[in-house]
């Protein structure tokens, strides 16, 4: 009976596991069909899922997770986030984490940056919960994250170019405000013209210039072109609307709005709209009416500068045969009796020899060559004297003086600014044929760089001679070629055209400059500028007309035989024992043999070879205390000067006659200033 119930009652059991292993079945069943979805939704996801545990350590990942932290699976398992991110996001994290681990509520994490294994970075977003067990105490955490690099990059191009067109906009802005500023402050005019050729826009600088206003410009289109160019103009403006070409520096002419006419140069280009279609031209119109008087100026000294050159290579060889025909002729006059038949002809032919010379000294002075004696002057007594001696020559003509008390002192070659002075009253006599008033005035003037520029000249310190006549004055064309040589308008043969350009060389030559204004009727005004000096000016010594005899051994030194010849007699007919040398290096080997009975050497400036300033150094070098005079008719650049400056003991022009040479050669060998 008992183990008939103990055989049913493992039957009930038996039944009742079964039933038991049946309904387990079915949740395997369920259970397994609840894993294949939720893992075929895993795999679908494009965010992440995951799970940690307390420390951060990942426990379970979904396939997408490697691919949004950049690592593989089997690498990224048990990974903490202190792996894959900077040490500032990881601290980020870890306040995130905390704060849901002691809430238990769960948080948002916007874009936080991870580093992948490569190296490369991606922005995610994250969203955290808290893992509880079944007692509810926290084992870790889960989370879903979502790569949003992409949606950064876009959002960080669309902020760059919001960015962009905030400072295009900015910038375009600012580019007008600069580019209306710089219409507005450019020195030159400038013209804006639309595809119609009216005028749309001039800038303050084009009123300035020409004195048409943009209310004169709107009532009369093109006021400002001479009609006379109107054409050629207009065809200038639309062929360059047409092919897009600039001008560039077209010289041309513009009237103001007083009717004076301005020589501009016009530089014009093309200008196009947003769709590139020709939309208009910019013109710039730059005032040369000063630069083409200063080119004017620059020509003009070129061009005397050329001629100077080959006048003084005339006046070279034209006073050594002036030389020889003055030195014969001085001995023929040598103690010959004044009655003797043929004595008046000579005087008469030394008259010619003198007045030729005059010619050769205009020659030298517009060659700019001839600057040798020079002293420390008073321009004022030296002006006066001048003064004195021409009003004698015209009564007519009534002086008046203006010189200034304080005048500075000048360093000229005193026989030159005579002769400058001389030329100019010539030429202010010409023009009062009838007589007239002549003013002349001195002052000090300082001469500031844009005044001393046209000329050629530094600034500073000067002494200007002004000199005023009342006669007929000058048309323009004439007085841009005063200066010129050769330029007269006087008949043929009652002038050489000559005085005035040599006056101007010699101003030239003192580092000074002359100009000249005048009007027809209202006379003419010469100003003559000299650079100042501070030194003292020098007492003249009285004339003495007797030729002084001497004694002594003399060193001749030229290149022309003439010169050697009647140069070697005038010395011997003044009782001086002679040496020759045909040049600096014959001279060099006679003075080192016969220094100590050598008195005085006579030096040709201009040789072959050794020039005369080589030869005086090498002399000096011999001897330092050598007396030198030094002789020449034509000097280039001023090297006679330079040579004086060195130590020269004095200078003598050709051509000279017996007086002049001995007076010359006792004041050295005297010891004489």
């Amino acid at each position: 009976m008992s183990v008939h119930r103990g055989l049913d009652e493992l039957t009930r059991q038996l039944d009742s596991l079964k039933k038991e292993n049946a309904s387990l079945k079915r949740e395997l069943i369920d259970y397994k069909r609840n894993e294949d979805r939720f893992q075929a939704i895993m795999s679908r996801m494009k965010e992440g899922y995951f799970e940690t545990d307390l420390r951060g350590n990942f426990t379970y990942f979904s396939p997408a997770a490697p691919l949004i932290f950049g690592y593989p699976a089997d690498e990224l398992m048990g990974m903490n986030n202190r792996q894959y991110t900077s040490p500032e996001t990881a601290g980020r994290l870890f306040s995130i984490f905390s704060r849901v681990y002691e809430t238990g509520d769960p948080a948002e994490i916007a874009e936080y940056e991870v580093i992948g294994k490569d190296g490369s970075t991606h922005f995610l977003e994250l969203s955290a919960y808290l893992i509880t067990d079944e007692n509810g105490q926290p084992v870790g955490f889960r989370g879903l994250g979502r790569d949003v690099s992409d949606r950064k990059k876009t959002e960080k191009a669309w902020k760059e170019s919001e960015e962009r067109f905030r400072k295009l906009y900015k910038e375009s802005k600012r580019a007008e405000e600069i580019y209306q500023s710089l219409l507005n402050s450019s020195p030159d005019a400038i013209v804006i013209y639309g595809i119609e050729q009216k005028i749309t826009y001039v800038n303050p600088a084009f009123t300035r210039i020409f004195g048409w206003s943009p209310e004169d410009i709107e009532e009369k289109d093109l006021l400002y072109i001479p009609e006379a160019q109107q054409a050629v103009f207009d065809e200038r403006i639309q062929a360059l609307i047409e092919n897009g070409r600039p001008i560039q520096g077209l010289e041309t002419r513009r009237l103001t709005r007083s009717g004076e006419l301005l020589d501009v140069s016009i530089s014009a280009s093309r200008y196009c709209d947003y769709k590139d279609n020709p939309a208009g031209v910019l013109l710039i119109l730059h005032d040369i009416t000063e630069s083409k008087k200063l080119r004017m100026h620059l020509q003009q000294a070129q061009k005397m500068e050329s001629v100077g050159t080959l006048a003084g290579g005339i006046a070279h060889d034209f006073n050594n045969l002036l030389m020889g025909i003055q030195g014969r002729l001085s001995l023929m006059m040598f103690d010959r009796p004044a009655e003797h038949p043929h004595y008046q002809h000579m005087q008469e032919i030394e008259n010619y020899v003198k007045r030729a010379a005059d010619l050769t000294r205009q020659l030298l002075g517009f060659a700019r060559g001839g600057k040798y004696e020079v002293t420390p002057t008073d321009l004022n007594e030296l002006t006066a004297s001048q003064n004195r001696m021409f009003s004698r020559t015209r009564k007519d003509i009534s002086f008046h003086e203006n010189l200034a008390a304080d005048l500075h002192t000048v360093e000229v070659d005193q026989r030159q600014i005579e002769h400058v002075l001389l030329n100019i009253y010539v030429n202010a006599g010409h023009a009062m044929p009838d007589g007239g008033e002549l003013y002349i005035e001195t002052r000090n003037e300082t001469i500031q760089t844009h005044h001393a520029l046209p000329h050629d000249a530094k600034p500073g310190d000067y002494v200007k001679i002004s000199v005023t006549d009342t006669g007929i004055g000058m048309e323009d064309s004439v007085r841009q070629r005063v200066f010129e040589p050769f330029f007269t308008t006087k008949d043929m043969g009652r002038g050489t055209g000559l005085g005035l350009a040599s006056a101007y060389g010699i101003i030239k030559n003192h580092q000074g400059f002359i100009t000249v204004y005048s009007e027809p009727g209202r006379g003419t005004t010469f100003n003559i500028y000299l650079p100042a000096s501070t030194k003292m000016p020098r007492a003249e010594k009285p004339i003495d007309e007797q030729i002084i005899k001497g004694a002594g051994v003399v060193l001749l030194v030229d290149d022309e035989e003439m010169i050697i010849e009647v140069g070697g007699e005038m010395l011997e007919s003044l009782g001086y024992t002679i040496r020759t040398a045909p040049n600096g290096e014959k001279a060099l080997a006679v003075y080192r043999a016969e220094q100590a009975e050598i008195d005085l050497v006579i030096l040709d400036m201009i040789m072959p070879g050794m020039s005369g300033g080589e030869t005086f150094d090498r002399i000096k070098e011999i001897n330092p205390s050598a007396k030198i005079l030094l002789a020449s008719g034509y000097s280039i650049n001023g090297q006679a000067a330079k040579i004086i400056e060195r130590g020269c003991n004095g200078f003598i022009q050709k051509p000279f006659n017996l007086l002049e040479l001995s007076q010359k050669m006792a004041e050295i060998l005297s010891g004489e200033d």
